[in-house]
């Protein structure tokens, strides 16, 4: 029988949820039943979108991507996907052919040196282009109407490195803080520092986060839009369960990225393969499935915002959100 799913009560210091059992060691070993290829030699990864049920999509897009980047004459390209990497494994792999990142842990530094290729742009609501915003959730038949009312719930994070999860949510309930809310106190275990939510809970991931919302084990999560868009499609009976209350303005999306290593003509390559895979009628499907319509070069200095909205709320006094 699954080990039930549970949410941690953040306490002190945000950390970096640790999960062992349940679905991440599902996902493990199905992804080592289906030989996915071990974390060794030239690596490739596809994690911040690929959900099980988009697993087929994404196996294609990297295919066909794979094949191109061969072709152009780049060399020890991965056949397949690597899916058991973590996060930092990833980022930190010095033999990085294609991952992706967010755009918050890549201006704190936690991704290394990686080069930027491209951002995907995608068709769902709340995405312009290579940009996207974050949805604040609430329970369907809450009766919540603006961010004020939340004061003394709780919060739900999929965790703190994340721009839209994090970083922008802590930036949106500093506007509340400055304000000078009456009912703003200072918590016990955190002097100093205004706490607004009776507690924040680490869900571990977007999805996590909705549902935490859903059956009422939180009262609100910040949701990357795009992991909503396709987390509806699949799971509508879920997202069925919350609403938006807000959201914030858009910023750039996750980009793909690759070694740090990689030179000029290796960069150029990626891009091309990407910009024929965009146009190959054969992979419309698997790309409609994954809501990819292109992708844009976006510059580093973009995703400075990040940095900004986080120096933002620690200059109003809201370092954490608590």
């Amino acid at each position: 029988m699954a080990k039930k799913k549970t949410v941690k009560k953040q306490v002190s210091q945000p950390e970096e949820p640790v999960r062992k059992g349940g679905r991440k060691v599902a996902a493990k070993s199905a992804a080592n039943a289906a030989g996915e290829a071990p974390a060794k030699g030239p690596v490739a990864a596809y994690t911040m979108y690929g959900f099980e049920w988009l697993r087929p999509d994404v196996r294609a897009f990297w295919s066909a991507l794979a094949g191109r980047l061969k072709d152009a004459g780049m060399e020890s390209v991965p056949a397949r996907l690597s899916w058991q990497l973590s996060e930092h494994e990833l980022w930190h792999a010095p033999n990085l052919v294609f991952g992706q990142t967010c755009g918050y842990p890549l201006m704190k530094g936690l991704t290394g040196p990686v080069r930027l290729v491209a951002t995907p742009t995608y068709a769902a609501p709340f995405v312009e282009g290579a940009m996207y915003r974050l949805l604040v959730i609430v329970g369907k038949g809450a009766g919540f109407t603006s961010l004020a009312q939340l004061k003394g719930k709780v919060a739900a994070i999929n965790k703190p490195s994340s721009h839209s999860g994090y970083n922008a949510f802590r930036r949106l309930m500093a506007d509340y803080v400055r304000q000078g809310m009456p009912e703003a106190f200072v918590g016990p275990e955190r002097a100093g520092s205004v706490q607004f939510f009776k507690h924040v809970v680490t869900s571990g991931s977007h999805m996590e986060s909705i549902r935490a919302v859903a059956t009422a084990k939180a009262d609100v999560a910040a949701i990357d839009a795009v992991s909503f868009h396709l987390i509806s499609r699949q799971m509508p009976e879920l997202t069925g369960a919350v609403r938006v209350l807000t959201t914030t303005l858009p910023a750039p999306g996750l980009p793909f990225i690759t070694a740090a290593t990689r030179t000029d003509t290796e960069l150029r390559w990626l891009r091309s393969a990407l910009a024929d895979v965009v146009g190959d009628a054969k992979l419309r499907p698997h790309l409609v499935n994954l809501g990819i319509t292109g992708f844009q070069v976006i510059g580093r200095e973009a995703y400075g915002r990040a940095l900004g909205i986080e120096r933002e709320a620690e200059d109003m006094g809201y370092p954490l959100l608590a």
